[in-house]
């Protein structure tokens, strides 16, 4: 068993699940404390519903996933959906650190520079949460980004961005997850999961690991491990 706090902060609910869901239930399972922030409900995710019914909707698919991850505790900013990049920024970190002073991760996540499908209030959490750990100034902690891979383009649906911050890349071995991942997806059921059989035969499918660039600190390092140790380089593959 491990100790540490890892702080996922994302945009939406089924961000935790499709990109990274092997990666928090890993963590969890073995002994982390992990917490996830989300900016907003997902109101304008489920076509036509109204963004009251489809947050409500899509909350509860969150703490369902949660639930299957092994997360310690959910918390919502209150954004609309679309509408983050417009929200006023010091509002925002303010939150931001607040619960970072709070929560004291060893460890944060969130998108990197391309958001992965390049959605805006994905790009706005990245610019959100990394100014907010550099105000927070936690003693020891490391700021991740999601990295492209073939894990987000099977959970996201899109082909991998080219645009990829630099630092040492932690590959995670997630393989004995997949399952446990395949079961948070399926939690999002008003999302149209991409893997919607039997979550044992689905999980044969998905890539066995994720992928996260080291943002800060920002120094030179061989390679990473793991998201909480340093050890041998990894490299950044095409496939899983």
């Amino acid at each position: 068993m491990m100790n540490g706090t890892l702080l996922v902060v994302l945009a939406h609910p089924d961000d935790e699940s499709f990109p990274m869901g092997g990666t928090l239930a890993k963590y969890a399972m073995r002994g982390a404390r992990v917490e996830l922030v989300c900016a907003t409900r997902g109101e304008a995710g489920i076509p036509g519903k109204s963004p009251v019914e489809a947050a409500q909707i899509r909350e509860r698919e969150l703490r369902a996933a949660a639930n299957v991850l092994g997360l310690a505790g959910v918390r919502f900013l209150g954004y609309q959906d679309g509408q983050l990049a417009t929200a006023n920024p010091d509002y925002v970190l303010t939150q931001l650190v607040t619960l970072m002073w709070e929560t004291r991760p060893d460890v944060v996540i969130t998108f990197g520079p391309d958001g992965i499908s390049g959605h805006p209030d994905h790009i706005a959490i990245h610019h959100f949460t990394t100014q907010a750990f550099d105000r927070a100034k936690l003693t020891g902690a490391r700021l991740f980004y999601i990295a492209p891979s073939e894990a987000t383009r099977q959970g996201c649906g899109v082909t991998p961005s080219s645009k990829i911050a630099g630092g040492p890349v932690a590959a995670i071995d997630v393989n004995e997850y997949l399952v446990t991942k395949v079961r948070a997806m399926q939690c999002h059921a008003s999302q149209n999961p991409p893997f919607s059989g039997p979550p044992e035969e689905e999980a044969q499918r998905l890539a066995c690991h994720e992928y996260f660039t080291l943002a800060r600190p920002v120094a030179s390092q061989k390679g990473l491990t793991d998201l909480f140790a340093f050890g041998a380089a990894v490299s950044l593959p095409q496939g899983g």
